[in-house]
């Protein structure tokens, strides 16, 4: 008898590529790495997240949790720790008196810049392991496929 677990036919399961077991180990290490370069400038992932959303303009509070991929109550959390850090302020909804948005700072974009240059460095030592532009081209490939695909699965949520 076979040791190897088995479907509702008696079939066993098909075998999973071993690439995408290493691939996936791979990606969490890297984010284990991203976590650390992050803390080191001083930035958290979750703040490094939530200000290059703000980038590109004041969010509200729900769109910055699902965007940022960020839960409610650690959101409020965040935003003030980084509002008493001076790297983002509050803001009124124009379009909703009662509303507030965030917004990111002078301090706050400086903090981002540094933060993405660092982990930028750490992005150029892994292309360097290989041919510097394929792996560059593939990294970037992947990176359009993965905005994609989380704004496929936001709508999902909305």
């Amino acid at each position: 008898m076979s040791d190897e677990p088995s479907n509702k036919d008696g079939a066993s399961p098909p075998k999973t590529d071993p690439r995408l077991a290493r691939a996936a180990r791979s990606i969490a290490l890297l984010a284990r790495v991203f976590e650390q370069v992050a803390r080191d400038s001083g930035v958290s992932l979750p703040q490094y997240r939530l200000l290059a959303f703000l980038r590109d303009g004041p969010k509200r509070a729900g769109e910055l949790a699902a965007r940022a991929a960020i839960k409610r109550p650690t959101l409020t959390a965040l935003v003030d720790t980084l509002e008493k850090e001076e790297r983002l302020q509050r803001i009124a909804d124009e379009c909703d008196g009662r509303g507030v948005q965030a917004e990111i700072t002078e301090k706050g974009h400086d903090d981002l810049e540094a933060v993405e240059s660092a982990l930028c460095a750490v992005v150029e030592e892994l292309c360097r392991l290989g041919n510097y532009e394929e792996m560059l081209n593939m990294i970037d490939h992947l990176s359009e496929r993965v905005e994609v695909e989380v704004e496929r699965r936001l709508k999902k949520v909305d």
